[in-house]
Formats: C-alpha cells, structure tokens, sequence
C-alpha cells in the first residue's frame, strides 16, 4: 500500500523544451484533465502527438475514424484504434462478454452465472489485439520524434464498465442510489458482474500503463542514444486534500469501485521507477467531467478549492472575480457562504469525513452515507439558477489547468513513483 505523499511546493519550470515531444496515450476529449497537460505542453512549445481510441461500427467491430470523424477533431492523430478492454472482444467461438450479459435485467443480475473460460479466452485476445495495436502506434509516434527530443507519454486511460445495457442502470444504483434505490457496492461487486467489472477495470486503467512502458523499451533506448530521455505520466485518483474546517485534509467519497484499478496503476508506476523509468501517478483533485458524472458527490469537494484560495490568497482580486462568477450562477437569496456552509456541514459530518479512511480506501457505500451525499449534492444544486450552468465547471477548470502545470512540470524528474496534488497547491497556482 502506498504511503500518502501530497506534493506541497510549487514546481519548478518545466525542464522540457521547445520541440520535445509528448504523446497522448489515450483521446483527448472535452471536459477532461489532460487537455490541462496539453494547454501547458503548447504554451512551452512541445510538440504534441495525438491519438484515438477508434469507433466501432454497426456489427461492434473496432475501426479507425473516418475522414468526417479526423476532419471534426481539433487536431491531426494517429489513427490507429486503441481502445483498452476486452468487453467487445470476441472469444474463440465469436463470443462477445457482452453477449453473456443479454439475458439480464435489474432482477436477477445478482444471480448471475458467467462462462469465465470464454471471458478469460476474450480478455486474453483482447489483449493482444492492445499489445499489437500499440506496437504498430509506437511505431508512427518514432518516426515524429526529432533528434535530440525528450518524449513524455501521458496516460489517460481509465474506465472499462461493460457495454451492456443491464450495467449502467445498476451502477446507476450503486453510485448514486438512496432509500429504497439504494444498492450495496459490496453486494455487486462480489457478484459475478461486479467481478467482470473489476478484471475490466483493471485491464483499461492499469494493464494499458504496464503494456505502454514495456511495448516502448526500444523507443526509450533509441531516444536516449540520441541524447533525450522518456517519461511516462498517469492521472490517478486515491483522494485527496481539501480545506475542510481550517485545515487541509485527506478527503474521498464512497463507493470508487474504479480504486482497486487504480491502486494497481500506481504499482506499476512503481515497479518501473524502481527499474530508473521516470514513470509516476499523479493522484489528482476530483474534476466533474463526462464520465465521472455518475458518481453522486464527486463535485462536492469541488466547492471547498473556492475556500482553498481565499486563504492562500495570491491574488485577491482574482479571488474576487472568481467568486462575483461564482455568485453569478446562484440564485437570488443564496450567496457563496451559503454553498461553502452547505459543504462543510457535509464534509465535517464524521460519517463522511471518517468514510473512507486513507488506510481502508476504496470502501464500499453505506444506506446512511449514501443518503447524506444525496442529499448535500441535491442541496447545492438547488441553489443554481440553472443546472446546466454549474459552479462546477468553473473550478474544474482551474484544477485541470492547474494539474496540468504541475504534472508536466514534475514528469521530467519525478520525485517519487506515486504523488497527490491536493487544493491548497491547485490555489497556489491559480
């Protein structure tokens, strides 16, 4: 288990150049961390390579993007398919995982009987299909790099539910449930979905980081006879630090079945720094993106970085706009005390602050905790004049712009294999 170890200095100038090099492993899509990493990366100077995760086409076959789908995006990739997992991958006998999952609906899934020879014989071609992917990847990213560049990878795969339309309805349960749509997280996770779930979760989040590092030994050796070097950076997530009371304290919410996944992704950010491979996991602030909207409670801690830069206070005036946008968004009648109080009533709350532990993380939902979220995140919500027009996004902003200084800043030399990024560096940085 991982020691907690919270980055508190503000980083020094990145140590990479004009026309170095950094490489997103994973799509860069809108609302997510790493376009924090790129922004940063661009203003320096680097050179950015992209690439895709394919689409599948109408039978589930996996594909490249299209010209319309490359002419849509921003920016030119490399269009070779690399999406993780094996939840589409066919077995031996044509056999998808997510066929095995047709049958099942919100009664009876927690009874569930799967073929794990066919999941075992798919997961395994699923991997391969990955390995073979990223070699041919790798491949085109060599032929990019110049003469003499340093090269950062940024990982940013995470993810892998099934997709089966019985999962999302009962992760709908299990993440956001209360009262009588309350589901224990414990009750599906030892179910044979919940397993299928977690073998999945840990093939996207943590395998890809594994097969990256290794699949790019070749590369490493040509870029340093060259004369630069190769890192590696991951988003992790094993919460975090947030201003609750006057103090800064270690903070996440339950259930994040995903930590199990993640955990793994930090040992093999470890297992390859031990072997002089500048790889580390960078733990970072919750964001609301696309995906991570599903956990209820995900954006409460958000508020508190509001309270995190009021007391660093490095630029007051700054300070001031955030908060008159911020107010802007409210209600007539509530201000952002009454978000902040709202907040620190829940978050001071001991069956919240105590639950999880650092120690007992990730730990599985409880009826009364799940029920104090619920209703703390409703209660917020209410106070927005419009629910698509969240303080949420503000803020989300500035940790992912702010997570972006830091992590390029750090990656060239990282001080240790696994590292947290809590508010009060995210406020020393707005």
């Amino acid at each position: 288990m991982s020691l907690f170890i919270p980055l508190r200095e503000l980083p020094k100038s990145p140590q990479y150049k004009k026309g170095d090099v950094m490489v997103m492993f994973g799509e860069l899509f809108t609302r997510g961390y790493a376009n924090g990493i790129v922004e940063e990366a661009e203003r320096i100077g680097m050179k950015v390579i992209y690439s895709t995760v394919g689409r599948r086409d109408a039978e589930m076959n996996l594909r490249p993007l299209t010209a319309e789908e490359l002419a849509e995006k921003a920016q030119p990739l490399i269009n070779i398919p690399l999406e993780a997992g094996f939840d589409l991958e066919p077995d031996s006998k044509g056999r998808r995982p997510v066929d095995q999952l047709k049958e099942y609906g919100l009664t009876g899934w927690e009874a569930a009987e799967l073929d794990w020879d066919s999941l075992n014989d798919s997961r395994k071609r699923g991997t391969e299909r990955f390995q073979k992917a990223t070699q041919a990847f790798l491949k085109e990213v060599q032929k990019l790099i110049p003469a003499g560049a340093n090269v950062l990878f940024v990982h940013t795969m995470a993810g892998g539910f099934p997709r089966a339309k019985v999962v999302m309805p009962i992760a709908n349960r299990v993440f956001k449930g209360s009262g009588a749509r309350f589901l224990s997280s414990e009750t599906f996770w030892k179910s044979q979905i919940g397993k299928l779930c977690d073998v999945s979760f840990n093939e996207v989040t943590a395998e890809t980081l594994r097969h990256l590092i290794q699949q790019s030994e070749g590369l490493r050796h040509e870029v340093k006879n060259g004369g630069g070097q190769v890192s590696y950076v991951a988003y992790g997530y094993h919460g975090n630090e947030a201003l609750i009371g006057g103090d800064y304290k270690w903070y996440s919410y339950s259930p994040y079945l995903q930590g199990w996944a993640k955990i793994k992704m930090e040992e093999v950010a470890a297992e390859a720094f031990s072997k002089g491979i500048p790889a580390h996991v960078m733990n970072v602030p919750e964001i609301l993106t696309n995906s991570s909207s599903i956990f209820l409670g995900v954006e409460i801690s958000l508020y508190t970085l509001i309270r995190a830069i009021k007391k660093e206070n490095r630029d007051p005036k700054k300070t001031q706009e955030l908060i008159d946008e911020c107010q802007a968004l409210l209600k007539d009648g509530f201000t952002f005390d009454d978000v902040d109080a709202a907040t620190q009533e829940y978050l001071t709350n001991p069956k919240v602050l105590n639950y999880p532990s650092f120690k007992n993380w990730p730990q599985h939902n409880a009826p009364e905790q799940m029920e104090l979220m619920r209703q703390a995140s409703q209660k917020i919500l209410d106070m927005h004049k419009d629910q698509k027009h969240l303080l949420t996004a503000h803020l989300s902003e500035i940790v992912f712009k702010a997570t972006g200084k830091v992590m390029l800043a750090e990656s060239y030399k990282p001080r240790a294999p696994i590292q947290w990024m809590g508010h009060d560096l995210v406020a020393k940085l707005f």
